[in-house]
């Protein structure tokens, strides 16, 4: 008996869930603007915001996931990977490019609103139960909470308050982000760069395709080995 083996836990497939939720949600979004407002709701709404913050989460994986590929690319001793792994994602970037001999600048716009994606990130997967003062929106019967937002792209920081726009931004910025490390930077060939991420594997771009066509929004699919 022979033992396969393939990759897993990758870049590729983390972004391609987050991209496969955001279109469902979409579809749903735009079913749920269809409905009256003195018909009631169909549930689309709902559905439509519990795929997209899915599909947030899944982005802020795919950032994880990304960082620490390019960190085993390196081919380190193990003991100083594991060391490095245990660092915040935003610094394996940075050590990527340190070993590359190049400069991850900190200051660029990309890297904050990467900054905000990763903000969030950690107060969904690491709550903190508080009061929170709220409105009722009079025209749609929608419930505001007043909570704090990210600095450069004003995401929510309460998990709930994620709508499919964020998602849609954050899934574009993210992909911007890795291209900017790997290819602008590092200067790594896309398709060696995009098997970097991938961990030895690629990924499809059938519905980020769709996405943007319905959207309106050029992706970069250079991580995607395009």
């Amino acid at each position: 008996m022979t033992t396969d083996q393939t990759s897993i836990s990758t870049y590729h497939e983390y972004i391609l869930e987050a991209i496969y939720s955001l279109r469902h949600g979409l579809a749903f979004y735009e079913n749920a603007k269809q409905v009256r407002a003195d018909t009631g709701s169909d549930q689309s709404m709902l559905i439509a915001e519990i795929n997209s913050r899915y599909s947030f989460l899944m982005i802020s994986n795919s950032l994880e996931s990304a960082a620490n590929a390019l960190l085993l690319s390196l081919n380190l001793d193990k003991e100083y990977y594991e060391e490095l792994e245990r660092t915040s994602t935003l610094v394996k970037f940075k050590i990527f490019c340190d070993f590359l001999g190049k400069r991850l600048d900190q200051g660029d716009i990309k890297f904050g609103r990467i900054k905000d994606i990763i903000s969030c990130r950690n107060e969904f997967v690491h709550p903190k139960p508080k009061k929170a003062n709220y409105r009722i929106e009079n025209s749609t019967s929608e419930i505001r909470f007043e909570v704090k937002s990210t600095k450069n792209r004003n995401y929510p920081t309460y998990f709930s308050e994620i709508k499919p726009s964020h998602v849609l931004t954050a899934l574009e910025d993210t992909l911007i982000f890795i291209s900017w490390v790997c290819f602008d930077i590092c200067k790594l060939e896309i398709q060696d760069g995009a098997l970097k991420l991938g961990f030895g594997s690629f990924g499809s771009t059938a519905d980020i395709d769709i996405i943007g066509n319905d959207y309106g929004i050029k992706f970069d699919k250079r991580s995607f080995g395009q």
